[in-house]
Protein backbone atom coordinates (compact mmCIF):
# COMPACT_ATOMS: atom_id res chain seq x y z
CA UNK A 1 0.00 0.00 0.00
CA UNK A 2 1.38 3.62 -0.76
CA UNK A 3 0.29 7.23 -0.49
CA UNK A 4 0.04 9.14 -3.42
CA UNK A 5 2.75 11.23 -1.94
CA UNK A 6 6.09 10.14 -0.71
CA UNK A 7 6.90 12.69 1.88
CA UNK A 8 4.85 14.27 4.38
CA UNK A 9 4.14 18.32 4.22
CA UNK A 10 3.88 19.72 7.84
CA UNK A 11 2.18 23.01 6.40
CA UNK A 12 1.74 24.40 9.84
CA UNK A 13 5.33 23.31 11.15
CA UNK A 14 3.54 21.74 14.22
CA UNK A 15 5.35 19.32 16.55
CA UNK A 16 3.65 16.17 16.40
CA UNK A 17 3.31 15.89 20.35
CA UNK A 18 0.60 14.40 20.99
CA UNK A 19 -2.49 16.31 22.15
CA UNK A 20 -1.98 19.67 19.54
CA UNK A 21 1.58 19.95 20.82
CA UNK A 22 3.63 22.19 19.08
CA UNK A 23 0.37 23.57 17.54
CA UNK A 24 0.09 27.01 19.06
CA UNK A 25 -2.01 29.93 20.14
CA UNK A 26 -1.23 32.03 16.77
CA UNK A 27 -1.59 29.13 14.92
CA UNK A 28 -5.30 28.01 16.44
CA UNK A 29 -6.38 31.54 16.19
CA UNK A 30 -4.93 31.89 12.32
CA UNK A 31 -6.69 28.03 11.71
CA UNK A 32 -10.32 29.38 12.91
CA UNK A 33 -10.40 33.12 11.35
CA UNK A 34 -9.75 30.85 8.07
CA UNK A 35 -13.05 28.83 8.89
CA UNK A 36 -11.72 25.76 10.48
CA UNK A 37 -14.13 24.93 13.10
CA UNK A 38 -12.50 21.80 14.51
CA UNK A 39 -8.24 21.62 14.28
CA UNK A 40 -7.27 17.75 16.00
CA UNK A 41 -9.17 14.74 16.11
CA UNK A 42 -8.56 11.99 17.76
CA UNK A 43 -10.04 8.14 16.54
CA UNK A 44 -9.50 5.37 19.27
CA UNK A 45 -10.14 2.32 16.47
CA UNK A 46 -9.95 -0.09 19.19
CA UNK A 47 -10.28 -0.64 22.81
CA UNK A 48 -8.40 -4.28 22.31
CA UNK A 49 -4.36 -4.42 22.83
CA UNK A 50 -2.06 -6.82 22.77
CA UNK A 51 -0.62 -5.18 26.54
CA UNK A 52 -2.39 -4.26 29.91
CA UNK A 53 -0.38 -1.62 30.77
CA UNK A 54 -0.89 -0.58 34.67
CA UNK A 55 -1.56 2.83 33.70
CA UNK A 56 -3.48 2.41 30.65
CA UNK A 57 -6.38 5.15 30.72
CA UNK A 58 -8.05 2.89 28.09
CA UNK A 59 -7.58 0.02 30.03
CA UNK A 60 -7.16 -1.81 27.04
CA UNK A 61 -6.32 -5.19 27.24
CA UNK A 62 -6.61 -8.70 24.44
CA UNK A 63 -9.96 -9.33 26.01
CA UNK A 64 -11.82 -5.48 25.27
CA UNK A 65 -14.28 -5.38 22.70
CA UNK A 66 -15.07 -2.25 21.98
CA UNK A 67 -14.36 -1.07 17.73
CA UNK A 68 -15.62 1.57 15.63
CA UNK A 69 -16.29 0.16 12.38
CA UNK A 70 -15.01 0.92 9.00
CA UNK A 71 -17.83 2.51 7.88
CA UNK A 72 -17.96 4.98 11.12
CA UNK A 73 -14.57 5.99 10.68
CA UNK A 74 -14.87 7.23 7.22
CA UNK A 75 -18.07 9.28 8.01
CA UNK A 76 -16.08 10.77 10.68
CA UNK A 77 -12.99 11.32 8.01
CA UNK A 78 -15.57 12.47 5.49
CA UNK A 79 -17.22 15.33 8.13
CA UNK A 80 -13.37 16.44 9.67
CA UNK A 81 -12.92 17.21 6.31
CA UNK A 82 -15.58 19.52 6.23
CA UNK A 83 -14.87 20.93 9.91
CA UNK A 84 -11.46 21.77 8.70
CA UNK A 85 -9.66 19.29 10.56
CA UNK A 86 -5.47 19.59 10.31
CA UNK A 87 -3.81 16.60 12.27
CA UNK A 88 -5.84 13.31 12.76
CA UNK A 89 -4.32 10.87 15.26
CA UNK A 90 -4.91 6.95 15.43
CA UNK A 91 -5.07 5.56 18.62
CA UNK A 92 -5.84 2.55 20.99
CA UNK A 93 -5.56 0.30 22.32
CA UNK A 94 -3.38 -0.86 19.68
CA UNK A 95 -4.77 0.43 16.19
CA UNK A 96 -2.85 -2.37 14.41
CA UNK A 97 -4.64 -5.21 15.53
CA UNK A 98 -7.95 -3.08 14.90
CA UNK A 99 -10.35 -5.45 12.96
CA UNK A 100 -13.75 -3.86 12.54
CA UNK A 101 -17.05 -5.96 12.33
CA UNK A 102 -17.81 -4.72 8.68
CA UNK A 103 -13.80 -5.49 7.70
CA UNK A 104 -14.14 -8.54 5.20
CA UNK A 105 -9.63 -8.53 4.57
CA UNK A 106 -6.74 -10.19 5.89
CA UNK A 107 -6.27 -9.78 9.74
CA UNK A 108 -4.29 -6.39 10.27
CA UNK A 109 -4.58 -4.98 7.23
CA UNK A 110 -7.71 -2.53 8.45
CA UNK A 111 -5.87 -0.39 9.27
CA UNK A 112 -3.59 0.49 6.93
CA UNK A 113 -6.60 0.30 4.79
CA UNK A 114 -8.13 3.59 6.96
CA UNK A 115 -5.03 5.06 6.92
CA UNK A 116 -4.36 5.05 2.96
CA UNK A 117 -8.04 6.28 2.82
CA UNK A 118 -7.48 9.20 5.11
CA UNK A 119 -4.35 10.58 3.44
CA UNK A 120 -6.04 9.98 0.01
CA UNK A 121 -9.13 11.80 1.01
CA UNK A 122 -7.23 15.04 1.78
CA UNK A 123 -5.37 14.73 -1.14
CA UNK A 124 -8.29 14.63 -3.22
CA UNK A 125 -10.14 17.73 -1.59
CA UNK A 126 -6.02 19.43 -1.86
CA UNK A 127 -6.32 19.89 2.52
CA UNK A 128 -3.35 20.08 4.42
CA UNK A 129 -3.01 17.27 6.98
CA UNK A 130 -0.49 15.96 9.84
CA UNK A 131 -1.09 12.37 10.42
CA UNK A 132 0.12 10.63 13.77
CA UNK A 133 -0.37 7.40 14.91
CA UNK A 134 0.60 5.77 18.48
CA UNK A 135 1.74 2.42 18.70
CA UNK A 136 3.25 0.12 21.43
CA UNK A 137 5.96 -0.96 18.60
CA UNK A 138 5.24 -4.82 19.84
CA UNK A 139 3.81 -5.30 16.36
CA UNK A 140 5.51 -4.11 14.13
CA UNK A 141 7.72 -6.03 11.35
CA UNK A 142 9.79 -4.55 8.30
CA UNK A 143 6.82 -5.34 6.08
CA UNK A 144 4.50 -3.19 8.27
CA UNK A 145 7.36 -0.34 9.09
CA UNK A 146 8.31 0.04 5.02
CA UNK A 147 4.10 0.17 4.64
CA UNK A 148 4.23 3.19 7.33
CA UNK A 149 6.91 5.45 5.83
CA UNK A 150 5.19 5.07 2.22
CA UNK A 151 2.16 6.33 4.01
CA UNK A 152 3.99 8.99 5.70
CA UNK A 153 2.86 8.11 9.35
CA UNK A 154 4.41 10.14 12.14
CA UNK A 155 4.08 8.29 15.23
CA UNK A 156 4.27 8.27 19.00
CA UNK A 157 5.52 4.90 19.85
CA UNK A 158 5.69 3.59 23.87
CA UNK A 159 9.14 3.15 25.70
CA UNK A 160 8.73 3.61 29.53
CA UNK A 161 12.23 1.63 30.35
CA UNK A 162 15.79 0.39 28.59
CA UNK A 163 15.42 -2.18 31.73
CA UNK A 164 13.03 -5.50 30.96
CA UNK A 165 12.22 -6.40 34.03
CA UNK A 166 10.63 -2.58 34.39
CA UNK A 167 8.96 -2.35 31.06
CA UNK A 168 7.71 -5.70 31.46
CA UNK A 169 6.13 -5.17 34.51
CA UNK A 170 4.41 -1.81 33.75
CA UNK A 171 3.20 -3.89 30.11
CA UNK A 172 1.79 -6.50 32.51
CA UNK A 173 3.38 -9.35 29.85
CA UNK A 174 6.80 -10.74 29.76
CA UNK A 175 8.67 -10.29 27.13
CA UNK A 176 7.07 -7.06 26.02
CA UNK A 177 10.62 -4.55 26.07
CA UNK A 178 11.91 -7.59 23.93
CA UNK A 179 9.50 -6.89 20.93
CA UNK A 180 9.02 -3.47 21.19
CA UNK A 181 12.97 -2.92 20.73
CA UNK A 182 12.45 -5.28 17.31
CA UNK A 183 9.71 -2.65 16.01
CA UNK A 184 11.99 -0.08 16.84
CA UNK A 185 14.69 -1.50 14.76
CA UNK A 186 12.59 -2.09 12.01
CA UNK A 187 11.61 1.29 12.24
CA UNK A 188 15.30 2.80 12.18
CA UNK A 189 16.07 0.45 8.95
CA UNK A 190 13.30 1.93 6.44
CA UNK A 191 14.80 5.74 7.87
CA UNK A 192 12.57 6.70 10.83
CA UNK A 193 14.52 9.26 12.69
CA UNK A 194 16.32 10.51 9.63
CA UNK A 195 15.58 14.03 9.36
CA UNK A 196 13.12 13.72 5.33
CA UNK A 197 11.32 11.01 7.06
CA UNK A 198 8.32 11.75 8.71
CA UNK A 199 8.46 12.47 13.29
CA UNK A 200 8.99 9.87 15.43
CA UNK A 201 8.14 10.25 19.48
CA UNK A 202 8.85 7.85 21.74
CA UNK A 203 6.13 8.07 24.62
CA UNK A 204 7.19 7.91 28.11
CA UNK A 205 5.06 7.47 31.50
CA UNK A 206 6.33 8.58 34.37
CA UNK A 207 5.47 6.21 37.18
CA UNK A 208 8.03 5.79 40.61
CA UNK A 209 8.86 2.22 39.02
CA UNK A 210 10.70 3.43 35.72
CA UNK A 211 11.55 7.16 37.22
CA UNK A 212 15.34 6.69 37.68
CA UNK A 213 15.55 5.66 34.08
CA UNK A 214 14.13 8.17 32.03
CA UNK A 215 16.96 9.89 31.59
CA UNK A 216 18.39 6.71 29.63
CA UNK A 217 15.18 6.45 27.72
CA UNK A 218 15.26 10.04 26.52
CA UNK A 219 18.89 9.87 25.43
CA UNK A 220 18.26 6.85 23.70
CA UNK A 221 15.16 8.51 22.14
CA UNK A 222 17.40 11.98 21.13
CA UNK A 223 21.08 9.63 19.62
CA UNK A 224 18.54 8.16 16.80
CA UNK A 225 16.90 11.02 16.27
CA UNK A 226 13.45 10.82 17.97
CA UNK A 227 11.41 13.17 19.85
CA UNK A 228 11.40 12.27 23.37
CA UNK A 229 7.76 12.79 25.14
CA UNK A 230 7.79 12.45 28.72
CA UNK A 231 4.54 12.65 30.73
CA UNK A 232 3.68 12.39 34.33
CA UNK A 233 1.09 10.21 34.49
CA UNK A 234 -1.79 10.40 36.35
CA UNK A 235 -4.59 8.02 38.40
CA UNK A 236 -7.12 7.57 35.24
CA UNK A 237 -8.48 4.20 33.99
CA UNK A 238 -6.05 0.66 35.12
CA UNK A 239 -3.80 3.46 36.85
CA UNK A 240 -6.44 3.56 39.55
CA UNK A 241 -5.55 0.19 41.19
CA UNK A 242 -1.90 1.28 40.55
CA UNK A 243 -2.49 5.04 42.58
CA UNK A 244 0.62 4.40 45.15
CA UNK A 245 3.34 4.18 42.47
CA UNK A 246 1.63 7.31 40.10
CA UNK A 247 1.57 11.25 40.37
CA UNK A 248 -0.08 13.01 43.00
CA UNK A 249 -0.19 16.67 43.96
CA UNK A 250 -0.90 15.88 47.64
CA UNK A 251 1.98 14.99 49.75
CA UNK A 252 2.29 11.39 50.29
CA UNK A 253 5.17 8.17 51.19
CA UNK A 254 4.89 6.16 47.87
CA UNK A 255 3.50 8.37 44.86
CA UNK A 256 5.43 11.15 42.72
CA UNK A 257 5.10 14.42 43.56
CA UNK A 258 5.38 17.94 41.10
CA UNK A 259 9.07 18.60 42.93
CA UNK A 260 9.62 15.07 41.37
CA UNK A 261 8.72 16.40 37.98
CA UNK A 262 10.83 19.46 38.69
CA UNK A 263 13.53 17.45 39.26
CA UNK A 264 13.44 15.45 36.13
CA UNK A 265 12.29 17.80 33.70
CA UNK A 266 15.97 19.77 35.25
CA UNK A 267 17.79 16.52 34.40
CA UNK A 268 16.13 16.41 30.81
CA UNK A 269 16.71 19.91 29.67
CA UNK A 270 20.47 19.87 31.29
CA UNK A 271 20.96 16.41 28.70
CA UNK A 272 19.27 18.27 26.03
CA UNK A 273 21.58 21.52 26.26
CA UNK A 274 24.92 19.57 26.89
CA UNK A 275 24.37 16.31 24.65
CA UNK A 276 22.13 17.87 22.11
CA UNK A 277 22.61 21.52 21.70
CA UNK A 278 18.36 21.85 22.32
CA UNK A 279 18.13 24.71 24.61
CA UNK A 280 14.94 24.80 26.36
CA UNK A 281 14.22 26.15 30.32
CA UNK A 282 11.94 23.87 32.11
CA UNK A 283 8.64 25.80 32.87
CA UNK A 284 6.09 23.58 32.26
CA UNK A 285 5.85 19.69 32.97
CA UNK A 286 5.83 19.30 29.02
CA UNK A 287 9.56 18.33 26.93
CA UNK A 288 10.76 21.77 25.54
CA UNK A 289 8.02 22.90 27.52
CA UNK A 290 5.32 21.74 24.15
CA UNK A 291 2.51 21.83 26.35
CA UNK A 292 -1.40 20.53 25.51
CA UNK A 293 -3.52 22.73 23.68
CA UNK A 294 -6.55 20.31 22.70
CA UNK A 295 -8.90 22.25 24.23
CA UNK A 296 -8.53 25.19 22.01
CA UNK A 297 -10.00 23.14 18.70
CA UNK A 298 -9.58 18.83 19.34
CA UNK A 299 -11.56 16.42 20.50
CA UNK A 300 -11.05 12.33 20.87
CA UNK A 301 -13.66 9.73 19.51
CA UNK A 302 -13.68 6.86 21.70
CA UNK A 303 -13.80 3.14 20.44
CA UNK A 304 -17.66 3.19 21.79
CA UNK A 305 -18.52 6.07 19.66
CA UNK A 306 -18.44 8.52 22.73
CA UNK A 307 -16.63 11.84 21.88
CA UNK A 308 -14.40 13.54 24.75
CA UNK A 309 -12.60 16.80 24.92
CA UNK A 310 -9.58 14.44 25.12
CA UNK A 311 -8.15 10.78 25.68
CA UNK A 312 -8.86 11.06 29.16
CA UNK A 313 -11.54 13.07 30.00
CA UNK A 314 -14.10 11.62 32.44
CA UNK A 315 -17.76 11.00 30.78
CA UNK A 316 -19.26 13.90 32.53
CA UNK A 317 -17.18 16.44 30.39
CA UNK A 318 -18.60 14.02 26.67
CA UNK A 319 -19.65 16.04 24.02
CA UNK A 320 -21.60 13.71 22.12
CA UNK A 321 -21.88 10.34 20.54
CA UNK A 322 -21.32 9.34 16.87
CA UNK A 323 -23.83 6.66 16.74
CA UNK A 324 -26.72 9.02 17.56
CA UNK A 325 -25.48 12.17 16.13
CA UNK A 326 -23.09 13.72 12.91
CA UNK A 327 -19.75 14.47 14.55
CA UNK A 328 -20.73 17.91 13.09
CA UNK A 329 -23.97 17.96 14.83
CA UNK A 330 -21.35 17.51 17.88
CA UNK A 331 -18.93 20.11 17.21
CA UNK A 332 -21.59 22.69 16.42
CA UNK A 333 -23.47 22.28 19.55
CA UNK A 334 -23.48 24.93 22.15
CA UNK A 335 -22.53 22.33 24.82
CA UNK A 336 -18.85 22.52 22.68
CA UNK A 337 -18.43 26.16 22.82
CA UNK A 338 -19.54 26.75 26.58
CA UNK A 339 -16.80 23.84 27.12
CA UNK A 340 -14.13 25.84 25.04
CA UNK A 341 -14.80 29.15 27.19
CA UNK A 342 -14.54 27.37 30.32
CA UNK A 343 -11.65 25.95 29.26
CA UNK A 344 -9.53 28.97 28.42
CA UNK A 345 -10.50 30.71 31.73
CA UNK A 346 -10.29 27.91 34.17
CA UNK A 347 -10.32 28.61 37.55
CA UNK A 348 -9.15 31.63 38.91
CA UNK A 349 -7.66 30.61 42.51
CA UNK A 350 -5.78 27.71 40.09
CA UNK A 351 -2.23 27.73 39.51
CA UNK A 352 -2.71 26.92 36.12
CA UNK A 353 -4.64 30.60 35.91
CA UNK A 354 -3.59 33.27 32.99
CA UNK A 355 -3.85 35.47 36.51
CA UNK A 356 -0.98 33.43 38.61
CA UNK A 357 1.08 31.77 35.72
CA UNK A 358 3.44 33.52 33.17
CA UNK A 359 3.17 30.68 30.68
CA UNK A 360 -0.65 30.46 30.59
CA UNK A 361 -0.89 34.29 30.09
CA UNK A 362 1.46 33.95 27.40
CA UNK A 363 -1.25 31.20 26.05
CA UNK A 364 1.51 28.78 25.95
CA UNK A 365 0.40 26.44 28.45
CA UNK A 366 -3.06 25.80 30.44
CA UNK A 367 -1.91 22.47 32.50
CA UNK A 368 -3.29 18.96 31.83
CA UNK A 369 -7.10 19.05 32.63
CA UNK A 370 -7.44 15.12 33.22
CA UNK A 371 -4.25 15.24 35.78
CA UNK A 372 -6.27 18.20 37.21
CA UNK A 373 -9.36 15.82 37.68
CA UNK A 374 -7.61 12.65 38.40
CA UNK A 375 -5.89 14.30 41.17
CA UNK A 376 -9.24 15.30 43.39
CA UNK A 377 -9.52 12.10 44.36
CA UNK A 378 -6.65 12.18 46.81
CA UNK A 379 -7.36 13.88 49.81
CA UNK A 380 -4.90 15.83 52.13
CA UNK A 381 -3.35 12.55 53.37
CA UNK A 382 -2.58 11.53 49.75
CA UNK A 383 -5.03 8.39 49.94
CA UNK A 384 -6.88 7.86 46.93
CA UNK A 385 -10.17 7.58 47.01
CA UNK A 386 -12.45 7.10 43.40
CA UNK A 387 -15.68 8.45 44.94
CA UNK A 388 -13.48 11.73 45.63
CA UNK A 389 -13.70 12.56 41.93
CA UNK A 390 -14.87 15.80 41.39
CA UNK A 391 -15.76 16.78 37.42
CA UNK A 392 -15.50 20.60 38.27
CA UNK A 393 -11.85 19.76 39.47
CA UNK A 394 -10.96 19.51 35.71
CA UNK A 395 -10.13 23.30 35.68
CA UNK A 396 -7.91 22.94 38.27
CA UNK A 397 -4.17 23.35 38.66
CA UNK A 398 -2.13 20.59 37.30
CA UNK A 399 -0.89 18.64 39.66
CA UNK A 400 2.83 17.72 37.85
CA UNK A 401 3.58 21.61 37.60
CA UNK A 402 5.85 22.43 40.30
CA UNK A 403 4.82 26.15 40.04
Amino acid sequence: MKGKNKHAQNKEKITLYPGMAGMTRDIVTRLKAEGARLLSLDIMLTQKCNFRCNYCYAEGSPEKKNELLMKEVKQIVEEALELGVRIVNMQGGEPLIWHPADWDGKAGEAYFHIVEHIRNRFQDENKPLDLVSFTDVALITRQKAKILAGLNMALCCKLDSLDPKIQDSLLGVPGGLSKMMQGYEHLISVGYGNKDMPPLSTNTVVTTVNYDGIEDVFRWSRSRGFRPFVIPVHVHGRAQSNSDIMLSGQKTKSTLSPLDIKKLFEKLAKIDREEFNIIWEPKTPWIENKACSRHLGGVHIRADGIVVPCSEAPDFWALGDIRKQSLKEIISSPKVEKFRQIYSNLHEDSKCSPKRCEMAAQFKCYGCRTRAYDDSAFDKKGTYDVKRLDPQAFFAGDPACWL
